[in-house]
């Protein structure tokens, strides 16, 4: 590992999302937050700061709102002595606000995170990307996947081709943000996340990291039923 890496993990705040509702995810999250979902007997969140703590990442903020209390007993009990935060940014509180009331606690360097996304992400591949882009916003990225076999035709109707479940060529966001805490400043200037994003892609500010190893979102009921079937693989 260079000295370049080992610096920039030691100038590195992690925060990691938990502060949705996961009403897709109901009747489950209506008990417990859709962090503290269990697959294969582990919480989403354990899978997510165990893959941190892989590559020696251990500054880590975890942003709550919908049930703080039940998010904090867990991460304080599951991983005691830590530097791990569990901080209360409000409930139905955009990412926007979550990520400036914590402002003030951050590094010079920060990865943002979503708390129901897993990728076996290469932290140490991503931190070299950042380095090399450090005045860049980076967002990590994952190949769009059909889910359904695809049917190329010509004008009569007649299927020339066929590809099951191709690769779409498109790139979506799964997180994993890195960025200088230089863009709290902008950040403050937006009420929406996603109007943050739009604005430094149109200005160039943003910069994708691919990702091409395995990736998990679990947002709904079938999410969830298809994270147990690949979970396995993950590891």
């Amino acid at each position: 590992m260079s000295v370049n890496i080992s610096k920039i993990k030691n100038s590195l705040s992690v925060i990691i999302l938990c502060g949705g509702e996961g009403q897709r995810l109901r009747p489950l999250t209506e008990k417990v937050p859709k962090p503290l979902i269990k697959i294969k007997n582990k919480a989403i969140i354990e899978y997510i700061i165990n893959h941190f703590y892989k590559y020696k990442i251990k500054n880590i903020i975890i942003a709550t709102g919908y049930k703080h209390k039940l998010l904090k007993q867990f991460i304080y009990k599951k991983y005691k002595n830590s530097k791990i935060k569990v901080l209360d940014t409000g409930q139905k509180t955009e990412i926007i606000k979550r990520v400036s009331k914590i402002s003030k606690q951050l590094s010079d360097n920060v990865i943002l995170c979503y708390g129901d996304t897993l990728a076996d992400i290469d932290l140490n591949k991503l931190i070299k990307f950042y380095l090399k882009n450090k005045n860049k916003f980076i967002v990590s990225s994952y190949e769009l996947k059909s889910s359904f076999g695809i049917l190329d035709m010509n004008h009569k109707n007649v299927v020339t081709d066929f590809r099951e479940k191709p690769k779409l060529g498109m790139w979506f966001n799964v997180g994993y943000f890195v960025f200088s805490n230089k863009y709290l400043k902008i950040l403050k200037n937006f009420n929406k996340f996603k109007n943050l994003l739009f604005f430094l892609a149109k200005n160039k500010y943003m910069k994708a990291f691919k990702h091409t190893g395995k990736h998990i979102t679990v947002n709904t009921i079938s999410e969830l039923e298809e994270a147990k079937l690949q979970i396995k693989k993950f590891l």
